[in-house]
């Protein structure tokens, strides 16, 4: 009975296990599945400048005893298992931070670098994702053929600039002048066209004057930084020309005054002053010698005369030269007391200031001025002659044989032409007042000297023409 008893209670104890092992297996099948590796977020592409470091991170929850690797998917080539690497490339290496972040890392990221990469979980079936590696190349501007940045040129010709870049993506090439003067572009029309930035590899001047000359920047940019950028240095060269705005001056005794020449020139040209037929004019205490450069090609030259006597009345010069030519300008300095004494000399002044305005160019905008003074002047002068030769025309009187002779002609006409064209309107006029003289008139012409000399002359071929009268 006993016996009975206990194998009963040991039956019972072997019982309770043996119907939970079903749900055992069960509940562990559940939890297996439950907690297989999975990717908690999307690998991300990315966008990396050449020589930089790029970074892929993978994501991973629940890993357990499962392992991370990467792999290029374009070459198919395995980079690294877990935190072994696996290719040879010494750039690349692996990293984690604990189970759950896994990281790919490229050094100093390479053109070659770029593809997709796959981030790989060895589940069965396998899990992966994949992600984009774009390497991108900030703008480099090529070097020239000449290895030189400056570009010397003579005025009136015609250059091109050049300004080539490349990178990825393909870079965008803008002008601009270094002093902030707009770009003059000129096409063959002789159009003048005016950028502040103008956009291209290839900058055409066309007929370069020397106010085109400066410092030129294209810029490469595509929105990868750094931007590229280049100076070129385009001189000008040509022959040296001197603007003197005052070429009369006069003072008074004990005065001071500057006379002052603009001049332009490049290469840089040697300023200096000259008195009289030779003598240099240096600074000191009676004369002060100054100069102030306006750009790389102009400059203003000034002479201070201090404390004016009569021993100062004369000629000066400013005088520029370079390696192209020379030039001068000439100033007359007279005492203020001395005007009615030099007005000769002026007027020689005058003629020679203009033959210089012409010579500079016309920089000197008052030759054009007297030039328009005297068309003006020449035109009241023809309108002065017409009114004079209606008035001339009234002013007639009547000889005894009954002709009319005009008193006086205007200067340079023809004097028996004028009388003869005048009295012809004249009495074309008074005929017109009285009925028969206005009959009469026209036939006047033909009883003046010259037409009576006109028959006398056709009287010897008459007789050719006799036997034509019959049919008449």
């Amino acid at each position: 009975m006993l016996a009975n008893k206990t194998n009963g209670r040991a039956s019972n104890s072997w019982t309770l296990p043996i119907t939970l092992l079903p749900w055992l297996f069960i509940s562990m099948a559940v939890t297996d599945s439950r907690y297989l590796p999975e990717f908690e977020r999307p690998l991300p592409n990315q966008t990396v400048t050449l020589g930089a470091e790029a970074v892929l991170s993978c994501h991973v929850a629940h890993l357990g005893g499962y392992k991370v690797g990467w792999i290029k998917s374009d070459s198919k080539a395995i980079q690294a298992i877990h935190t072994h690497v696996i290719t040879h490339n010494t750039r690349i290496s692996v990293r984690h931070f604990g189970h759950s972040v896994w990281q790919l890392v490229i050094a100093d990221v390479q053109r070659e670098d770029e593809g997709l990469f796959m981030c790989q979980i060895n589940t069965d079936p396998m899990k992966s994702q994949v992600a984009y590696l774009r390497v991108v190349v900030p703008p480099e501007i090529e070097p020239t053929d000449s290895g030189t940045n400056d570009v010397m040129t003579s005025e009136g010709s015609s250059i091109k600039l050049g300004c080539k870049a490349k990178g990825d993506p393909a870079p965008t090439v803008r002008w601009h002048r270094e002093d902030g003067e707009d770009i003059t572009m000129r096409t063959v029309n002789g159009e003048r066209l005016r950028f502040a930035t103008y956009e291209g590899e290839t900058l055409s001047l066309i007929r370069i004057s020397r106010l085109d000359m400066g410092v030129y920047v294209c810029t490469a940019s595509n929105g990868i930084p750094p931007a590229a950028s280049r100076r070129i240095a385009v001189n000008i060269n040509f022959n040296p020309v001197i603007n003197v705005p005052n070429q009369l001056i006069w003072s008074t005794q004990g005065n001071n005054f500057t006379m002052e020449c603009n001049v332009e020139a490049f290469p840089r040209s040697v300023n200096y002053w000259i008195r009289g037929d030779g003598e240099l004019i240096i600074s000191g205490s009676k004369f002060g010698v100054s100069e102030v450069r306006d750009s790389i090609f102009a400059s203003r030259m000034a002479l201070t005369v201090h404390s004016f006597e009569k021993s100062d009345i004369g000629k000066y010069r400013c005088i520029a030269k370079n390696s192209l030519g020379e030039v001068e300008g000439r100033i007359h300095v007279y005492e203020s007391n001395s005007w009615p004494a030099a007005r000769a000399t002026t007027r020689r002044s005058i003629d020679y200031s203009e033959d210089l305005e012409e010579a500079n160019n016309g920089l000197d905008h008052h030759h054009q001025h007297r030039q328009q003074h005297q068309q003006r002047r020449q035109q009241q002068d023809h309108e002065v002659d017409e009114r004079n030769d209606v008035e001339d025309e009234d002013e007639i009187h009547q000889q005894g044989d009954g002709s009319l002779i005009l008193s006086m002609a205007p200067p340079g006409r023809d004097t028996l032409h004028y009388q003869l064209t005048t009295t012809e309107r004249s009495l074309w006029r008074s005929g017109s007042r009285s009925g028969s003289s206005a009959l009469a008139s026209p036939w006047l012409p033909l009883f003046s000297s010259a037409a009576f000399t006109s028959l006398l002359c056709l009287v010897p071929s008459f007789p050719r023409f006799i036997p034509f009268c019959r049919y008449i």
